[in-house]
């Protein structure tokens, strides 16, 4: 077998220092992602069952206006929780090996939901602005590009924390060549280092032990499978401005 002159490693194969805590955690996180699947799916089915019952004790006159009303509330609330387990659901099933054509808007709206908790939590305003119509865009999985709107809604989160009047804005649009989807936050901006980690493939060697930084490094792999990129851009004033550039499917 060939062996990679820089690295030691085969051709391929990324040589990166994992301490040991790390290792564990991937290994968890391999062992519990199944776990969540098989479990949401499980709650979905209850949930469907309760909406449904909910429904039905709903339509008898006996029950009175209170306890309509009541029922109504379990059947709304189950129904918001079975179309956030379908979002999960959909970012943890695997994907096929053939491409499809995916609609960004629609994946950015799933990312936001996902998100929708936290960002109130954290008083972060989030606006997402369309421009024009899309073409779909020509996706291996498209759990693949809901994980890297994921990952730059995450990172704006950190850059953002506890900061006051905290934004995000997110600009869905298309050029000639392809289509975009532009992460904008008002945080303190991104350092040389973290840019420098979206153009080389190699920069996964300079993450160090904690792997601070790998999502965006994850990212920028997704977008280059796809025929894109992940880069900077200049923000408007303080913050960050990262862009996904895909081409457009047939």
């Amino acid at each position: 077998m060939p062996i990679d002159a820089r690295s030691g490693q085969p051709p391929g194969q990324l040589s990166v220092s994992i301490d040991a805590d790390v290792l564990r955690e991937i290994n968890r996180l391999r062992i519990v992602a199944p776990l969540v699947s098989n479990t949401a799916h499980d709650i979905n089915n209850a949930l469907q069952t309760i909406g449904g019952s909910a429904e039905l004790l709903g339509l008898q006159s006996e029950i009175g206006p209170v306890g309509t009303r009541r029922i109504q509330a379990i059947a709304t609330q189950a129904g918001r929780i079975s179309t956030m387990l379908d979002l999960l659901l959909s970012f943890a099933r695997p994907g096929g090996t053939e491409r499809q054509n995916v609609d960004l808007a629609d994946l950015v709206e799933k990312a936001v939901a996902l998100r929708a908790f936290a960002l109130n939590r954290a008083r972060i305003a989030l606006t997402v602005e369309r421009v024009g119509g899309l073409p779909p865009v020509a996706a291996i999985d498209r759990g693949r590009i809901l994980q890297v709107f994921l990952n730059l809604l995450l990172n704006a989160e950190a850059a953002l924390a506890k900061r006051p009047d905290a934004t995000i804005h997110v600009r869905i649009d298309r050029s000639a060549q392809d289509c975009s989807v532009v992460f904008t936050d008002n945080g303190p901006g991104m350092s040389t280092e973290g840019s420098a980690r979206l153009s080389s493939a190699d920069a996964i060697h300079e993450l160090g032990a904690d792997l601070s930084g790998i999502g965006l490094w994850v990212s920028a792999r997704i977008a280059e499978q796809h025929g894109g990129r992940l880069e900077v851009v200049d923000a408007p004033a303080t913050g960050a401005s990262l862009r996904l550039s895909l081409p457009a499917g047939a």
